[in-house]
């Protein structure tokens, strides 16, 4: 959306409709199987061992030199 004075454009906004974005494209709602899933992800604590191993990852990567290669694995 657009705020028009005198001809010129003095400021603007941004209107987004994510969700019906989403559903679109098939994410959302998700499937059943997929909803399983991801209550399945989350009950098994499986998410936030994810989680944990993503930021240690992260904060590991944040202590060597840029360009630096992390051990292999």
């Amino acid at each position: 959306m657009l705020e028009l004075r005198d001809g010129q454009v003095i400021g603007h906004e941004a209107v987004r409709d994510d969700m019906t974005m989403l559903g679109q494209l098939g994410v959302f709602p998700p499937a059943p199987a997929t909803a399983l899933r991801m209550v399945a992800w989350r009950v098994t604590g499986r998410a936030t061992r994810a989680a944990t191993d993503v930021t240690a990852k992260a904060v590991e990567a944040a202590g060597r030199p840029q360009g630096t290669p992390g051990p292999s694995r």
